[in-house]
């Protein structure tokens, strides 16, 4: 899954996205800026994650 996502699959992304979404939504809880805000964030750094694997 996650070298169909660095190939660019969208679908696979957001597979791996929605498999940490629980985890996401308990470590927002923490961050100190607003929730969704918080839960972006999060997002953006898993996905530089999947990506810097390359």
């Amino acid at each position: 899954m996650v070298k169909k996502a660095q190939s660019g699959d969208k679908a696979s992304m957001e597979d791996i996205l929605s498999l940490f979404s629980l985890d996401i939504e308990y470590l927002s809880k923490f961050i100190m800026l607003p929730r969704e805000e918080a839960i972006q964030t999060l997002k953006i750094e898993l996905i530089n994650i999947v990506y810097q694997d390359l």
